[in-house]
């Protein structure tokens, strides 16, 4: 089970004063966030059942997409579907997935969800889950990362890499990299998160406080360290930096990767203490949990330059984002009324409008070319994991 000890203060404030441990049995499709929607009612699909409200509008406008990991394009939008925002159904994946959900990636024709056990595959037709073949008994899963057909992985434990081929299957894991041991203590990364780029892994530890990069292949037995101090957490790369957050001093920083840089400068100054960030087409994205932000900035831009903002809301702590060609998507962990959400708002326009709320506890969010998944997790209890998916609105 999951250590606790590392969890930011800010969420466990909020997560205290949330309604407790209830896994989410019915959730409604959102609510606009300007006072001049519509409404209408629908049902929730898949288990669970029960009668929900919506409420639509429209919604901001914008750029760049992506993912979980390394730069690149962002996840391309396919043919729209027939719901519109605020309207669209609600589906709980099925399948026992175990428990403690942590990093979440969608591949071509599954969600991998990484519990305190193993990686799980959650068939995206609805078939049967399943532990990912070599994925079992190697330590606690974490959070994860997927480029190239490789899906890598860090442990929770002790701050080792593993990697598996998903693009040709594979059932044989292998060792990417290990963290080199401190003179004291043992290495924990806890919510330090990892991402891919080319040939590279890259992560991030709490103890030690540093940020490791190793070959993709396993070939590097021993991680290289990228830069030390400061309490960094997210983590993405490109083809000439690598970027992480550090979530006390809200920053962005970044450092060379060819050759590695001796020093990081900062990329930003954020609003609250950055934890989770994507990068995709150029841009870096960010959430902040304390002050519920979600901002941008383009990678080509001067250091100086301040970053775009979506959002800014205090009383919601803004978890996990993602991007497509047109929308930056996120989770709110818990809201002021207590509640879990996904927002989304147009890349570049922001006025941020929510597609689903239900109960608290919403984590890690991905996206594919039509949906929009992510897990729940209460950070305060074991719970079973559970996974929502709803088709992106058309409009």
């Amino acid at each position: 089970m999951y250590s606790k000890l590392a969890l930011p203060c800010s969420l466990l404030a909020l997560a205290t004063a949330g309604t407790g441990c209830n896994l989410i049995f019915g959730i409604e499709p959102g609510t606009e966030a300007t006072p001049s929607s519509s409404t209408a009612t629908g049902t929730e699909s898949g288990s669970g059942g029960g009668s929900t409200t919506a409420t639509s509008g429209s919604g901001g406008h914008g750029g760049a997409g992506g993912g979980h990991g390394g730069e690149g394009g962002g996840t391309p939008s396919c043919a729209p579907s027939r719901c519109t925002a605020g309207q669209c159904p609600v589906t709980r994946m099925p399948g026992e997935l175990g428990r403690n959900p942590k990093g979440m990636v969608v591949t071509r024709d599954a969600v991998l969800l990484a519990n305190s056990e193993a990686i799980m595959s959650i068939p995206k037709d609805g078939g049967t889950a399943r532990t990912l073949p070599g994925t079992l008994g190697f330590g606690e899963t974490s959070w994860v990362t997927y480029s190239g057909g490789q899906l890598s992985w860090l442990n929770w434990s002790n701050g080792n890499v593993l990697g598996i081929s998903i693009d040709p299957p594979s059932t044989s894991p292998i060792q990417i990299a290990e963290v080199p041991p401190p003179e004291e203590g043992s290495v924990y990364p806890a919510y330090g998160r990892i991402a891919s780029f080319g040939d590279s892994v890259y992560w991030a530890t709490e103890v030690p406080q540093a940020v490791w990069r190793a070959k993709a292949d396993g070939s590097q037995r021993l991680a290289e360290q990228v830069a030390s101090g400061g309490n960094p957490i997210g983590i993405a790369a490109d083809a000439t930096h690598v970027y992480w957050s550090d979530v006390l001093t809200h920053q962005i920083l970044r450092t060379t990767t060819a050759p590695l840089g001796t020093t990081a400068e900062v990329f930003a100054e954020t609003n609250g203490g950055p934890t989770e960030i994507v990068l995709a087409n150029g841009v870096l994205y960010w959430v902040t949990e304390d002050s519920g932000a979600v901002q941008s900035k383009a990678t080509d831009a001067a250091l100086d330059a301040p970053p775009f903002t979506y959002t800014v809301d205090s009383q919601a702590v803004s978890r996990s984002l993602a991007v497509d060609d047109e929308f930056v998507y996120w989770t709110v962990y818990m809201n002021s009324e207590g509640r879990g959400e996904v927002r989304r708002a147009r890349i570049g326009e922001g006025n941020p409008i929510t597609l689903a709320t239900g109960e608290p506890y919403f984590f890690e969010i991905a996206v594919d070319c039509g949906s929009i998944y992510w897990n729940v997790n209460n950070l305060e209890a074991d719970e079973e994991a559970t996974v929502f998916t709803m088709p992106k609105p058309s409009n």
